[in-house]
This record gives C-alpha cells, sequence and structure tokens, in this order.
C-alpha cells in the first residue's frame, strides 16, 4: 500500500495534470481524465491525512467506492478525525462527479470546473489537518 511520500507524490501528479488541462483549455474535452484525476487526488489526500494522523494501518487502502453514499462513508470511517462533518460530505460529493464525468454523455464546463473547485477544498481542509502545504 502507498506510504505518505507515495500519496504526496500522486496527488502533486493529479493536480499536476488538471491544472495542464485548465492551461492547455481542453477541461470540456478531456472531463474524464479530470473526473478521475480529481477523485483519485481527493482519496489520496483523505488517505494520507489518515496516515498522518496514524487512524488507520500502513496497509490500509482508501478506495474512491467507500464515498459512493454518506452512509457507506460513515460505515468504512466511523471513528472520529478532524473536520469529519466537512470532509465525508465532499468526498461523497467528489464520487459523484466522478461518476457524472467518467461515465456517460459529455457535461458542460461549469460541472467540470465545479469537480475542479471540490478537490482543492478538500486538498485545503486536509492540509490545514496534516499542517503541511501539498
Amino acid at each position: 500500500m502507498p506510504s505518505a511520500d507515495e500519496h504526496i507524490k500522486s496527488i502533486k501528479s493529479l493536480f499536476r495534470d488538471v491544472e495542464d488541462k485548465i492551461k492547455a483549455g481542453t477541461l470540456v474535452e478531456m472531463q474524464k481524465l479530470v473526473g478521475f484525476a480529481c477523485s483519485e487526488a481527493a482519496c489520496d489526500l483523505f488517505a494520507l491525512m489518515l496516515h498522518r494522523k496514524n487512524l488507520i494501518s500502513p496497509g490500509f487502502n482508501v478506495n474512491h467506492r467507500f464515498f459512493a453514499s454518506e452512509k457507506i462513508a460513515s460505515e468504512k470511517f466511523s471513528f472520529d478525525f478532524p473536520h469529519k462533518a466537512k470532509l465525508l460530505p465532499l468526498l461523497v460529493n467528489q464520487e459523484r462527479f466522478r461518476s457524472i464525468l467518467c461515465y456517460g454523455r459529455e457535461r458542460e464546463r461549469q460541472i467540470v470546473e465545479d469537480c475542479i473547485k471540490a478537490a482543492y477544498k478538500i486538498r485545503e481542509i486536509v492540509e490545514e489537518i496534516i499542517g503541511e502545504t501539498i
């Protein structure tokens, strides 16, 4: 399972990929990749926070499917952690964006942008919790 350094490397790479698509003006055309990248980055951020706070074992893998609903997320992560009331709904929402953007028809630019904003919000909260910039 990924170490903290591997999570950080993945997070940086995924956000860099999204930023490249923003600069290239290809958000709508590449929305499936953006949805995937934002979802994976959110899971990596959450896993990093849980590892840094020693709330999960080193072998625990945070899967995007854990956020298919608030009920599932609450069951998987029943223990307390900082900003739980904020983070779990944001992670569930990020999974919703993944489903919308990665499967089915092409969506309008605003949905892709909202997906990206949600991922950055998760990053902001996690950075605050762990006290480091990623």
